[in-house]
Protein backbone atom coordinates (compact mmCIF):
# COMPACT_ATOMS: atom_id res chain seq x y z
CA UNK A 1 0.00 0.00 0.00
CA UNK A 2 1.23 3.56 -0.77
CA UNK A 3 0.38 6.34 0.63
CA UNK A 4 1.01 10.31 -0.57
CA UNK A 5 3.48 10.02 2.87
CA UNK A 6 5.87 7.47 1.08
CA UNK A 7 5.74 8.98 -1.81
CA UNK A 8 9.29 10.95 -3.49
CA UNK A 9 8.18 14.73 -2.84
CA UNK A 10 11.49 15.49 -4.64
CA UNK A 11 14.46 13.67 -6.79
CA UNK A 12 17.97 14.58 -7.28
CA UNK A 13 19.76 12.33 -10.12
CA UNK A 14 23.50 12.65 -11.63
CA UNK A 15 25.79 10.28 -13.26
CA UNK A 16 25.55 7.10 -10.90
CA UNK A 17 23.75 8.61 -7.93
CA UNK A 18 20.48 10.01 -6.84
CA UNK A 19 18.47 11.08 -3.73
CA UNK A 20 14.94 10.63 -3.22
CA UNK A 21 13.04 13.04 -0.55
CA UNK A 22 10.02 11.93 1.32
CA UNK A 23 8.41 14.41 3.90
CA UNK A 24 5.89 13.29 6.33
CA UNK A 25 4.89 16.06 9.20
CA UNK A 26 9.00 17.23 10.92
CA UNK A 27 9.97 14.29 9.19
CA UNK A 28 12.23 14.07 5.64
CA UNK A 29 13.79 10.83 4.59
CA UNK A 30 16.60 10.89 2.38
CA UNK A 31 17.29 8.09 0.26
CA UNK A 32 20.57 8.08 -1.02
CA UNK A 33 21.60 5.09 -4.19
CA UNK A 34 24.98 4.98 -5.72
CA UNK A 35 28.18 6.36 -5.30
CA UNK A 36 28.83 9.61 -3.66
CA UNK A 37 31.94 11.04 -4.27
CA UNK A 38 34.01 14.17 -4.62
CA UNK A 39 32.89 14.80 -7.94
CA UNK A 40 29.08 14.82 -6.33
CA UNK A 41 29.30 16.64 -3.02
CA UNK A 42 28.70 20.00 -4.62
CA UNK A 43 25.42 18.55 -5.94
CA UNK A 44 24.60 17.15 -2.72
CA UNK A 45 25.36 19.86 -0.68
CA UNK A 46 22.58 21.48 -2.93
CA UNK A 47 20.12 18.78 -2.12
CA UNK A 48 19.85 19.83 1.19
CA UNK A 49 18.38 23.14 2.60
CA UNK A 50 20.46 25.96 4.04
CA UNK A 51 17.94 26.56 6.79
CA UNK A 52 16.57 23.39 7.44
CA UNK A 53 14.92 24.56 10.94
CA UNK A 54 13.65 21.77 14.18
CA UNK A 55 13.09 18.82 11.89
CA UNK A 56 13.98 15.12 12.55
CA UNK A 57 16.45 13.82 9.04
CA UNK A 58 16.97 10.24 8.02
CA UNK A 59 19.30 9.65 5.66
CA UNK A 60 18.81 6.27 4.12
CA UNK A 61 21.96 5.33 2.86
CA UNK A 62 21.04 1.20 2.72
CA UNK A 63 21.60 1.75 -1.34
CA UNK A 64 24.48 3.84 -1.30
CA UNK A 65 27.65 2.16 -2.39
CA UNK A 66 30.05 4.44 -1.14
CA UNK A 67 30.76 7.80 0.50
CA UNK A 68 34.09 9.25 0.44
CA UNK A 69 34.96 12.25 2.76
CA UNK A 70 33.77 14.92 0.59
CA UNK A 71 30.70 13.94 0.97
CA UNK A 72 30.96 12.93 4.69
CA UNK A 73 31.51 16.92 5.13
CA UNK A 74 28.41 17.68 3.26
CA UNK A 75 26.52 15.44 5.74
CA UNK A 76 28.37 16.92 8.83
CA UNK A 77 27.19 20.17 7.71
CA UNK A 78 23.89 19.56 7.45
CA UNK A 79 24.35 18.05 10.93
CA UNK A 80 25.40 20.65 12.45
CA UNK A 81 22.55 22.98 11.04
CA UNK A 82 20.43 20.64 12.20
CA UNK A 83 21.65 20.33 15.54
CA UNK A 84 21.77 24.13 15.44
CA UNK A 85 18.05 24.88 14.74
CA UNK A 86 17.18 21.66 17.74
CA UNK A 87 16.82 19.47 14.73
CA UNK A 88 18.54 15.49 14.36
CA UNK A 89 20.08 13.85 11.89
CA UNK A 90 20.78 9.96 11.56
CA UNK A 91 22.14 7.46 8.94
CA UNK A 92 20.16 4.01 8.47
CA UNK A 93 22.49 1.73 6.48
CA UNK A 94 24.37 -1.65 6.73
CA UNK A 95 26.55 -1.24 3.81
CA UNK A 96 29.74 -1.77 4.68
CA UNK A 97 31.72 0.79 2.89
CA UNK A 98 29.30 3.42 4.25
CA UNK A 99 29.72 2.19 7.80
CA UNK A 100 32.97 2.16 7.88
CA UNK A 101 34.34 5.88 7.34
CA UNK A 102 31.94 7.06 9.98
CA UNK A 103 32.80 4.38 12.19
CA UNK A 104 37.08 5.21 11.54
CA UNK A 105 36.34 9.31 11.66
CA UNK A 106 34.48 8.66 14.82
CA UNK A 107 31.33 10.78 13.63
CA UNK A 108 28.75 8.33 15.29
CA UNK A 109 28.04 11.07 17.97
CA UNK A 110 27.45 13.36 15.52
CA UNK A 111 25.55 10.78 12.52
CA UNK A 112 24.33 8.43 14.70
CA UNK A 113 23.82 4.85 12.25
CA UNK A 114 20.84 2.84 13.14
CA UNK A 115 20.02 -0.79 11.19
CA UNK A 116 16.86 0.48 10.46
CA UNK A 117 14.22 3.96 10.01
CA UNK A 118 11.87 1.76 12.52
CA UNK A 119 15.07 1.62 14.92
CA UNK A 120 15.87 5.01 14.13
CA UNK A 121 12.18 6.41 14.73
CA UNK A 122 12.17 4.72 18.28
CA UNK A 123 15.37 5.80 19.75
CA UNK A 124 14.18 9.19 19.07
CA UNK A 125 10.77 8.97 20.85
CA UNK A 126 13.03 7.25 23.73
CA UNK A 127 14.44 10.60 24.08
CA UNK A 128 11.51 12.54 25.30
Amino acid sequence: MTTDALRPRHRFRGDGWSVDVREDGDLDIYTLRGEFDFAVSPKLDEVFPADPGARRVVLDMDEAEYCDSSCLQVLLRLAGRLREAGGKLAVVTTVPAVLRPIELLCLGDVMPVRPSLAETLASWDGEA
